[in-house]
């Protein structure tokens, strides 16, 4: 499953995981790591190695067929144009306990050098389809109310505030977004 979306001269995509993009999936961590990322925490980057993605190949797979005992169905793309790797987008498709009060049922970040250019909207915008794809009728996305960014990019794409709550053992108040589609 692919989601494209072609802006002038750029293609940005969601894609499956695939192993050549560990690489720039490492990076990506890095850059959020080094810059202290709050809202959306990717792998450590010390340990996505060179057996990395062979080693976690088979979770990934368990939560997209909803094999997890306990969670949602789980749906993990990664955002790349052309060869570089962008970010990543994050499909629950159920709304259990854990997704409607703590981590939504999307999920998506950027990598710091490729914020400012339009890409966390085209990911949501991609993401969208893939939901719509997959049969469901509205998402929620959870986002702390000093991430101005992200909250805009939600309002953009049709997300209303349905009210706040404080996520289970933090402090920050919590926006609950829901966006039909």
């Amino acid at each position: 499953m692919t989601a494209v979306l072609r802006k002038g001269t750029d293609l940005l995509e969601l894609i499956e995981r695939r192993l050549e993009f560990v690489p720039g999936y490492r990076d990506y961590c890095r850059e959020l790591f080094e810059e202290g990322a709050r809202y959306f925490r990717p792998m450590d980057p010390a340990f996505v190695d060179d057996g990395w993605f062979l080693r976690t190949k088979p979770n990934y797979d368990r939560a997209a067929q909803g094999l997890v005992p306990g969670r949602s169905r789980s749906l993990h793309f990664w955002a790349v144009d052309g060869e570089r790797f962008i970010g990543e987008f994050q499909l629950r498709t159920e709304f259990t306990e854990n997704v409607l009060n703590d981590i939504g049922s999307i999920g998506y970040a950027v990598r710091p050098a490729d914020r400012g250019r339009g890409c966390g909207t085209e990911i949501l915008r991609l993401g969208l389809g893939i939901a719509r794809g997959q049969g469901m009728e509205r998402v929620l996305l959870t986002i702390d109310r000093e991430n101005a960014a992200s909250i805009r990019v939600c309002e953009k794409l049709g997300g209303k505030l349905s009210d706040e709550f404080v996520k289970p053992g933090e402090s920050g108040v919590t926006g609950r977004y829901w966006i039909t589609l």
